[in-house]
């Protein structure tokens, strides 16, 4: 596991519980280690920037409800900090190129630092060493590169996404309770958010009932989820499992609906609002809080700091855990969830003083 480094005994980093989220006041629970000890991160305050920053956020798309919230946090911080952001979305996990060029076109256009939540593993890897040798840091907004380049970063290590969901899984069918069979349909392959999923996920299962038949790939499009799902249910009839990737367990609601089937428990290990709803409504089992929304801000507040000399947290790893039935109405949604209504922004104007 990936430790929190620079941690100084300081405001930034306080052992205390809870978290408090508002325009000008609001901190993040961190993971500092395995055994899950809380550390708060706490931003710099308002007032506190010597200079009108420029951000370039690059997400791989925007074609769920994630990746609005995670636009809804960068949009949020940075009109707290009154600075300026373009935000960017490539087509989708395969289009490694169309995200390098909108991230280099952002640079060349006066950006000062490139939040990117990136669509390869690798893929930027030579673009992320030549913008760090040009004095423009990069930071990881959560899906993992494997550049040593990478100059800060708000990470939801996905293993234990992936973990939080098996181990509410093994919970719920333990060794003796009677076989369960579960396809996971695990997002894009190549990326390391995805492969970190499924170990974490395998691990948490291992010694329970749930029998794990098949992993499934596929870019994280609704309508791409649906078709491996429908294969995987004429493959394996007996499934009891369906788990993954958020869209693909929207498209299994409506499929299961079409079809009327009612054998079937489903659960993610990320969270929409369709998601969240379903959670609800005794549709869908449970769901993975990521904290998503509130990593977005981490980051812009990581990049900024970057900039004005001040970064405290290299890497600031946010915590997991279930939303079920038992706790759907009483989670800090804020966390998460872009308010009802919003609509993706690309573009953040600093407003002049």
């Amino acid at each position: 596991m990936r430790k929190i480094s620079g941690i100084a005994l300081s405001a930034v980093l306080a052992l205390q519980a809870g978290a408090a989220f508002a325009a000008d006041d609001w901190t993040a629970e961190l993971m500092v280690d395995e055994k899950n000890p809380t550390a708060i991160y706490k931003p710099l305050p308002v007032g506190a920037l010597t200079k009108p920053w420029k951000l370039c956020v690059a997400f791989p798309h925007m074609k769920d409800a994630y990746y609005v919230a995670k636009d809804y946090g960068v949009m949020i911080e940075a009109k707290r900090q009154n600075v300026s952001a373009t935000i960017m979305a490539a087509s989708g996990y395969d289009d490694v190129a169309g995200q390098i060029q909108q991230i280099e076109d952002c640079v060349a256009a006066g950006g000062n630092a490139v939040l990117v939540n990136a669509v390869s593993k690798s893929g930027l890897n030579g673009m992320i060493e030549e913008l760090s040798r040009k004095g423009v840091p990069v930071l990881d907004l959560g899906n993992g590169v494997t550049t040593d380049k990478i100059a800060a970063a708000a990470l939801a290590q996905y293993y234990y996404a992936g973990a939080t969901a098996g181990k509410y899984l093994a919970g719920t069918y333990p060794a003796g309770s009677g076989k369960k069979k579960m396809v996971w349909l695990a997002g894009p392959a190549g990326s390391q958010w995805v492969e970190d999923a499924v170990k974490g996920m395998k691990d948490a299962i291992a010694g329970s009932d749930v029998e794990l038949v098949k992993v499934i790939y596929g870019d994280t499009g609704k309508a791409t989820q649906m078709k491996l799902l429908e294969d995987a249910l004429q493959t394996y009839p007996d499934l009891t499992i369906i788990g993954g990737v958020a869209p693909a367990i929207e498209g299994a609601m409506e499929i299961v609906k079409e079809k009327g089937i009612k054998d079937k428990k489903l659960i993610a290990f990320y969270s929409t609002p369709p998601i969240e709803q379903a959670v609800r409504d005794g549709i869908v089992m449970a769901t993975v809080n990521d904290n998503n929304l509130l990593g977005s801000r981490i980051s812009v507040d990581q990049a900024l700091r970057l900039l004005e000399g001040k970064l405290e947290v290299k890497v600031a790893s946010r915590k997991f855990s279930i939303i079920d039935g038992k706790n759907v109405n009483t989670y800090d949604r804020t966390t998460l969830i872009a308010p009802d209504g919003f609509k993706p922004v690309f573009r953040i104007d600093a407003v002049k003083k």
